[in-house]
């Protein structure tokens, strides 16, 4: 079993009207705005490059 790492706390700027958005699209898949973030950033490297593929075969 990996040992668990330990979260760090970060700040980043957002609008309030930002942050109300991003609040709200997390709560709508059940996460809190740090793991929508965290999933976010996770895939979307991997949607930059399904979109770029799908552009290409146009």
């Amino acid at each position: 079993m990996e040992a668990k790492e330990k979260r760090q706390a970060i700040s980043i700027s957002l609008t309030k009207h930002e942050k109300v958005i991003l609040q709200e699209k997390a709560s709508a898949y059940g996460l809190s705005l740090s793991a929508f973030l965290r999933l976010a950033a996770q895939e979307y490297p991997y949607i930059k490059k399904n979109v770029s593929d799908k552009n290409q075969h146009k």
